[in-house]
């Protein structure tokens, strides 16, 4: 896992494509002390895990627009970047159909955002 210095807060790539869900999650994890940069689809968040050597985790909704979806958006970046934390949301009662990678977590929607941050916090090796 790719953990961030103590001096440091945790980068995460957060990719939703509702503007109002992944706005209130980023301004949450905000509170939380992490570092969020905001994607809509699978394209914007994958230019920006290539693009930065400094992002932390990955948290992605299971249906994105894109060339890929949230599902295989998981399993590429579980594979290019073993290190890298990665959480899957949806609210889709189907969500959990596709295949959840290997190291990955899953949390569904609507989800109590205090269960995001110790989840986070959990697979960064962070203290809550």
């Amino acid at each position: 896992m790719r953990v961030p210095s103590e001096d440091q807060s945790p980068v995460i790539v957060l990719v939703d494509e509702e503007p109002t869900i992944r706005q209130a999650t980023a301004r949450h994890l905000r509170e939380a002390s992490f570092q969020v940069v905001e994607a809509a689809d699978s394209d914007e968040a994958l230019k920006h895990l290539e693009t930065s050597s400094t992002v932390h985790a990955l948290v992605t909704d299971a249906h994105l627009p894109g060339t890929i979806d949230g599902h295989e958006l998981a399993g590429l970046a579980r594979r290019r970047w073993p290190d890298l934390a990665v959480v899957m949301m949806s609210g889709h009662s189907d969500a959990t159909s596709g295949p959840v990678p290997p190291g990955a977590e899953f949390v569904a929607k609507p989800y109590l955002t205090t269960h995001l941050v110790p989840t986070l916090n959990r697979l960064l090796g962070r203290g809550a």
